[in-house]
Formats: structure tokens, sequence, C-alpha cells
């Protein structure tokens, strides 16, 4: 319903999972008056959402569990990753989801 594209591909023998959205907004995105808005709405969405508000739950819950992420705005995509141990993964799945 909302145009995403999922991509899933599973190796029962990897140790870690990791995921990745693209989301179609970049840097030519932003109004002429608020030049670097795409880049800045990258590093708010690490700040905590509605049901993790504690700033960056989000990163150090990858620390924790042997992961990491990170996040790119390019002039057309904004891109975010992360990678964690396999059996961490249902809660930094849903950490993650909680951005978009």
């Amino acid at each position: 319903p909302n145009g995403a594209t999922l991509t899933l591909v599973r190796d029962s023998q990897s140790k870690t999972t990791a995921m990745s959205v693209c989301v179609n907004v970049g840097a030519s995105s932003d109004p002429r008056a608020l030049s670097g808005l795409a880049h800045f709405c990258e590093h708010m969405c690490f700040l905590g959402s509605e049901a993790y508000p504690g700033e960056n739950t989000y990163k150090k819950y990858l620390s924790a569990h042997g992961g990491k992420s990170n996040a790119a705005t390019s002039m057309s995509y904004t891109t975010y990753k992360f990678d964690v141990l396999a059996e961490h993964c249902e809660q930094a799945v849903d950490i993650f989801a909680g951005f978009f």
C-alpha cells in the first residue's frame, strides 16, 4: 500500500542479520531556503521514536549486540542500514522500523 519494495535474502548459516531502507528523497529534494534538510532528517531518525524515545536507543542496542549502522544522503536518495547478531535482530528491526 505504501509503494515500498522489499527484497529478502536469507542465509541460515549467517551469524548476522542486515537490513537497509532506501528512501526516494535526497539533497535535490531540499527546498532552496532549507539546504541540508534531507541530511538533517537522516540524523534526526537516530534520536528516538514514539516507541523507543530514548536518545540513541538504536545505536546503543546495536553496539551491545554486535552490530553497527550507517546512513547516507545522496542527491536523489537517503539510505539507512544496519547489521546485528542474528539472535538479536527482532528488536533491532522493530527499532529501525519506527524511523519510517
